[in-house]
């Protein structure tokens, strides 16, 4: 009598347990989906790294080189070869100093690397942590957007041109 009585009861807190369980792997998927993503950009930020440091290193060390050059010729007679060697020390100092620059610069992006997956954990955990508190869930405010092409902003009353 009791199994007929909470049977309808049961079947629906089993369905409830299914569409949660879908969302949850469906959650899942989609933050390792993320999670690739941002790795492949972390990968291509790296390998742009590794070749501007190269470049760096070369070019110091060929201004290094071409510095010393420079002392020695400046010691001879003739002034054209102190200039042209003086010109080619500035190129190489100026490439070096460029490449320290992008060195510096990926360094910097270094923080931003999976911002938007540690942005998404966070508002999961919380979302889990008032579920868990008997909040209920929070409704998130949609990510912003990046900014367009297009000059004007959107309003309800003037859709986006397509």
């Amino acid at each position: 009598m009791l199994a007929r009585l909470f049977a309808p009861q049961i079947d629906a807190l089993i369905e409830r347990l299914r569409r949660v369980l879908a969302l949850g792997v469906e959650v899942a998927v989609d933050r390792v989906t993320l999670a690739q993503l941002e790795w492949q950009d972390e990968k291509r930020r790296l390998a742009r790294l590794f070749v501007s440091l190269l470049a760096a290193v070369w070019l110091a060390g060929l201004t290094v080189s071409f510095l010393g050059a420079l002392v020695i010729i400046a010691c001879w007679d003739t002034p054209w070869r102190v200039a042209a060697a003086a010109g080619v020390v500035l190129v190489l100092g100026v490439g070096a100093a460029w490449a320290v620059f992008q060195v510096r610069r990926l360094l910097e992006q270094g923080d931003q690397a999976f911002a938007l997956l540690r942005r998404e954990l966070a508002a999961d955990l919380e979302t889990l942590r008032r579920l868990h508190e008997g909040q209920g869930p929070a409704v998130a405010s949609p990510a912003p957007m990046p900014p367009s092409d297009d000059a004007r902003p959107w309003t309800p009353e003037s859709p986006p041109s397509s």
